[in-house]
């Protein structure tokens, strides 16, 4: 009976962590996928739509957030755009329990935009 006992609990926590695991590094993943220089169209495909968008001039930034990414926290990217080309990311974490991560969404600080011209050449 003991070693029913030791196998259920071993299971159950292969389960727990294959849980936990598969949850981790999803917009982190996608993020990575996306290449300065890329469209908004390109950002779209692989992203989705952003949970908020803000704009400033010729520059955007576009927040993606995902809830319970990883040990109790929430996961944020921004993917900055010039012209409508990414110019740059940021990312950040929220740990407020019991919230969306949408709720947490930071207003976009514009001195954090990353300087950078895009120069698109024809092969």
């Amino acid at each position: 009976m003991d070693w029913k006992l030791g196998r259920l609990r071993r299971t159950a926590g292969i389960m727990a962590l294959a849980v936990t695991a598969s949850g981790c590094g999803g917009l982190q993943s996608k993020a990575a996928l996306v290449n300065i220089g890329d469209t908004k169209h390109d950002v779209i495909a692989v992203m989705g739509t952003p949970k908020d968008t803000q704009a400033q001039g010729q520059q955007e930034a576009w927040q993606y957030c995902q809830t319970g990414a990883g040990f109790g926290y929430h996961d944020y990217r921004i993917i900055w755009f010039d012209q409508g080309r990414v110019t740059g990311f940021n990312s950040y974490k929220g740990t407020r329990p019991g919230t969306s991560c949408a709720t947490d969404l930071r207003e976009v600080r514009w001195e954090d935009a990353p300087d950078a011209t895009i120069e698109i050449r024809s092969r």
